[in-house]
């Protein structure tokens, strides 16, 4: 947004001598007040030497972000990579097989460089085939009601053709049938097939470089029985400060693990306020309050068991994936392992993490259920040493037991941001209603309208992270079984609370105020995501009521919503067929408001929110990672016994391959949000398209497009003033408006 978020400035004007005409011609347009003339002596000034030399480096000392688009095609030919042999065949589980060529070694950062434009050429093609099939056409065509009910099919739910469990939840068939010649040769020319192998050939089997050398002596030390000399967290942290990518995503490619401080308690607590994933953190029920403080009678933590009681309940907050193993279809005691066939072995685990939020908005862990097991009781709880956030921080560093309890929550937030909050929440129910809407809703009426706009290639890009991203990286990373992750895709997907969802909602059951107001206390000063939601909510909800009443009218409003059977047939649509059964029926004008914002709001700032910042909390895998690659201790004292070797086992220090997947994963994800694809820009676009026109409904879409804009100019103030109230030193950035 750029030149809304500066301070105006006057109009600079060059001197006299400079040989500029000093005033504009009248007849042309006034310039805003933010523009600047130009120096024309700065124009053809010669740049300092000392900035064009210092980008001249040495070949093998010359970073190698992104493979030239031609380089690497003819390497993949060479290495016969795009051979597949047999196209029926890829269906299989063992479809790897069938494709031609595998590399068998390359270096940690060529791996890195190749994928991500092997990732991003999936997506394209993707973008393709859905172009020539008119899904998501780059030029624009109107298409019929009744076509589009053609063109966009569901796909099986809840169990697949063959009567297994479905993969994913519902979603647009993109996949033509074995009998339709014509799309089976567009579907193989684009590449489309080759996509859902093409990811797990590019993998080495056995990397090769400097940093393969030294993690390969750090672990023959280790084995040569000289332990002191193998690995250890601080050579984690001096890798990363020195071999970090170059800025893709908003912080610029740093990442936590660049903080002295990346592993205390105010880093792993701010997290649940400030980081990836600040949606799901909610007040504590008494039931999991009383269980805590059995927890903590019962193993020893005195000091806690008389506290805990006194705390105000208020004040109480947790992070419970408990219910992990329900979600995953497994008993309440089974071990959450799993190895996948390229990969080692991986466990996971159900954390639960109390946090205490304080009066002066700070927030400290108090206890952690390292993997809930149906009771505390049958589960390993540890508490922290340090009762509040004013507590001294020695020792933090060397408290093993604790850091590898906070790693442990950090596996199952990894899960939960992952596969339920970014993928499921996000993208799968913002597709279910793109094809609902698709199918039940011509392309003239205002609700098509105005959803339209903000659904951009979002089908396609769906489409590439299922056939490669979620299967062929993802389940290679994390403590479950690709079975049990279609199991808790499906479990979140069905368990998403539409209604229940809308911002006010959502932050009233999780505990918290549901108004700006409210919001102003300063124990709230550090949850940004609640206070710039609640703003945004409202500033989307006023744009959609005013756009719906350039088509509804005002006096019978929700008599023409309740008649109108566009409505009808998409409310069914979704909660039928495309199984969010928490979808409103909509029968009034407020209903609809409320249902159109939901959408605009998961399409937009909600995925921002739990996108855009996942690089720099999660590229330091040692901070974030995504399971643990040792079974978790059995008893509280096995853990209380834990030292830093026993933490550099449960991460994936010694597993390069791992590492590069668990830190490509939020580098591929957390690409900065283009400048037109933001909702100010939107704003904008639509102003200007409406700008000269005369129809009175024309310019009163006019109208409401320029309120919009300058509704998120004064967002953006306010984001960057909650900011700046935030404690000193905590990441974040939200003085821009959300995509």
């Amino acid at each position: 947004m750029g030149s809304t978020l500066s301070t105006l400035r006057r109009q600079q004007r060059p001197p006299k001598d400079h040989g500029i005409i000093g005033e504009l011609d009248s007849r042309l347009p006034k310039p805003s007040p933010e523009h600047c003339l130009l120096d024309p002596r700065k124009l053809l000034r010669q740049p300092d030497e000392k900035d064009v030399l210092k980008n001249i480096v040495p070949i093998r000392h010359a970073p190698l972000q992104e493979f030239d688009a031609g380089v690497l095609s003819e390497e993949l030919l060479n290495l016969k990579i795009f051979d597949i042999i047999d196209h029926a065949a890829l269906s299989g589980p063992n479809s790897t097989k069938y494709a031609g060529g595998n590399i068998k070694e390359g270096t940690y950062a060529g791996t890195q460089a190749a994928l991500t434009q092997i990732y991003s050429r999936i997506e394209r093609s993707y973008e393709s085939y859905f172009d020539v099939l008119a899904l998501e056409p780059t030029l624009p065509r109107y298409i019929d009601l009744s076509e589009k009910r053609n063109m966009y099919q569901w796909s099986s739910y809840p169990t697949e053709e063959d009567g297994k469990p479905s993969g994913f939840p519902p979603h647009l068939q993109t996949i033509p049938k074995a009998d339709d010649v014509s799309l089976w040769k567009i579907f193989n020319n684009l590449g489309i097939l080759e996509s859902q192998i093409i990811v797990q050939k590019v993998i080495p089997d056995t990397f090769l470089g400097k940093t393969a050398d030294w993690i390969l002596g750090k672990v023959r030390c280790v084995i040569e029985g000289t332990p002191e000399k193998g690995v250890t967290i601080k050579d984690v942290e001096e890798y990363n400060k020195w071999h970090r990518k170059s800025g893709t995503d908003i912080a610029r490619g740093e990442n936590i693990g660049h903080l002295d401080d990346w592993f205390s308690d105010r880093r792993f607590a701010d997290q649940s306020l400030t980081g990836t994933n600040p949606t799901t953190i909610t007040r504590a029920s008494p039931g999991l309050i009383k269980e805590f403080v059995e927890a903590a009678r019962a193993n020893g933590y005195g000091k806690w068991a008389e506290t805990l009681p006194k705390i105000d309940p208020a004040s109480l907050l947790v992070q419970d994936c408990s219910y992990f193993r329900e979600a995953f279809g497994v008993g309440a005691d089974e071990v959450l392992h799993h190895k996948q066939p390229a990969s080692d072995d991986n466990w996971g685990c159900a954390a639960v993490t109390l946090y205490r939020l304080h009066p002066d908005g700070k927030i400290h862990p108090i206890a952690i259920v390292i993997d809930y097991k149906g009771t505390m009781a049958k589960s390993v709880t540890i508490f922290n040493k340090r009762m509040s956030p004013s507590d001294s921080t020695k020792g933090e560093a060397t408290d093993w037991p604790w850091r590898y309890a906070k790693t442990c929550a950090q596996v199952s937030d990894w899960f939960r941001h992952e596969i339920s909050v970014h993928l499921t929440n996000s993208h799968f129910i913002e597709e279910a209603i793109i094809v609902a809407t698709n199918r039940t809703i011509p392309m003239e009426h205002i609700v098509y309208k105005l959803l339209h706009p903000h659904w951009y290639k979002t089908l396609s890009l769906n489409a590439a992270g299922r056939a490669s991203l979620v299967p062929q990286i993802m389940y290679d990373v994390v403590g479950a079984s690709p079975e049990q992750a279609s199991n808790y895709l499906r479990y979140a997907f069905e368990h998403f609370d539409f209604q229940g969802n809308y911002v006010p909602s959502q932050l009233r059951d999780r505990g918290f105020p549901s108004d700006p107001t409210g919001l102003e206390d300063p124990k709230y000063k550090n949850y940004p995501y609640a206070k710039n939601m609640t703003l945004m909510w409202t500033v989307i909800r006023k744009y959609v009521c005013s756009m719906l009443l350039t088509y509804y009218d005002q006096l019978r409003a929700d008599q023409m919503v309740a008649e109108d059977p566009y409505i009808a047939d998409w409310c069914r649509e979704v909660q039928e067929s495309g199984h969010i059964k928490t979808f409103p029926t909509i029968k009034t004008f407020d209903q609809l408001v409320d249902a159109v914002t939901m959408c605009i709001h998961l399409a937009a700032p909600f995925h921002t929110a739990v996108n855009y910042l996942q690089n720099f909390y999660q590229a330091f895998v040692a901070a974030k990672p995504s399971c643990l690659c040792s079974p978790p201790p059995a008893t509280l004292a096995d853990l209380q016994q834990y030292t830093e070797r026993d933490l550099v086992a449960a991460l994936p220090i010694n597993r390069q391959r791992q590492w590069m997947l668990e830190s490509i994963v939020p580098w591929l994800l957390s690409f900065k949000v283009g400048t037109d694809r933001s909702l100010l820009n939107f704003a904008l676009s639509q102003w200007s398209v409406y700008r000269r026109k005369t129809e009175p409904k024309e310019v009163e879409i006019r109208d409401v497009s320029e309120m919009f804009y300058l509704d998120l100019c004064r967002l953006a103030k306010l984001f960057y003033y909650n900011s700046k109230a935030m404690d000193e030193g905590l990441f974040l950035t939200w003085s821009w408006i959300p995509a």
